[in-house]
């Protein structure tokens, strides 16, 4: 019986997947992205806010909202006709976790953000959850999930 488990094993070696730890870089970089994003929001910059987020990436927004599913749908959902419907005046996502491996990782951490059209002005703090994935040397988000209190609401009009 001993054999055959000795043996089951070895055949079975080919097919284990060892990821490597992440790296005192990989932590880094992926430490990175909640900032870079939200620099990309305060920049009105579409391009930046984008540019982190794999083709087939999925945003789950708050209070059970249908997730958007991939990159163009992503897009559409926060820039409507090509430009914001409002402007992000604070954002901040701070980083409280990192964990995965050279491959995947999990980022997550709290959120806080300010947004405002030309009648209100919003709050919205919470916490968000980012998957990513290393493709080609770079880390990219393939999951952002976002879990924001109902949001204080103030009027910009008298």
């Amino acid at each position: 019986m001993r054999a055959r488990l000795a043996l089951l094993s070895l055949l079975l070696m080919p097919f284990q997947v060892c990821a490597a730890p992440l790296t005192k870089a990989d932590r880094a970089e992926l430490a990175a992205l909640p900032a870079r994003f939200t620099a990309g929001w305060l920049r009105n910059s579409h391009e930046q806010v984008m540019h982190p987020f794999a083709p087939e990436a999925v945003f789950i927004p708050h209070d059970g909202v249908k997730p958007h599913m991939g990159r163009a749908a992503i897009d559409q959902f926060w820039f409507p006709s090509a430009r914001t419907v409002g402007s992000v005046t604070a954002f901040k996502m701070t980083v409280e976790g990192v964990s995965g491996d050279a491959r995947h990782a999990i980022v997550w951490g709290k959120s806080d953000l300010h947004w405002q059209d030309k009648a209100n002005a919003y709050h919205w703090p919470g916490y968000y959850l980012m998957a990513a994935e290393r493709r080609s040397g770079k880390w990219l988000v393939t999951h952002l999930m976002s879990s924001d209190e109902q949001p204080t609401k103030k009027s910009l009009t008298p």
